[in-house]
């Protein structure tokens, strides 16, 4: 699915270049992410408003990557537990954003798309949805909204 870059996701994400990653590469992880980033894979890229995430690494191994951008703060997560703020698995998936973002998926699409559903489709999306992934089932049931943040997706089984 193919997104445009300049509907809900954040102008400052939207805007983000090649130089302005290449220089927090260099300030992060001693430029080491671009390199990379070319010799890995992403797997299953989302954009949301202002939010990437990912699987990214090789087939054999991979990290859970979530990047978030306020203004010219970027700040993540990964499960490689390197114990840095930012990881070379944050600035490769910075770098396929800048350039392959079209490979993205933009959720704000696919909520949109979702809204249009019938209730009988989504029912059976729900629960084909929690026989693969039994952990989310708690989501469902919660009368406050969840934060995008506060869901893992990942399997704890």
């Amino acid at each position: 699915m193919s997104i445009n870059r300049k509907s809900s996701i954040a102008v400052e994400l939207a805007n983000l270049l090649f130089d302005e990653v290449a220089n927090f590469d260099d300030e992060t992880v001693s430029g080491e992410g671009l390199a990379y980033y070319e010799s890995a894979q992403v797997f299953d890229p989302v954009v949301f408003h202002n939010k990437l995430s990912a699987r990214v690494g090789n087939y054999f191994e991979s990290r859970q990557v979530r990047v978030e951008i306020h203004g010219k703060e970027i700040t993540s997560f990964c499960t490689c537990e390197d114990g840095k703020q930012m990881c070379i698995h944050a600035v490769a998936l910075l770098y396929a954003w800048v350039n392959d973002a079209a490979d993205f998926m933009d959720l704000e699409a696919v909520l949109l798309d979702i809204g249009t559903l019938e209730k009988s489709r989504l029912m059976e999306i729900v629960k084909n949805i929690l026989q693969k992934q039994p952990h989310l089932a708690h989501l469902f049931l919660q009368t406050e909204k969840p934060d995008w943040d506060e869901i893992d997706a990942d399997p704890l089984i």
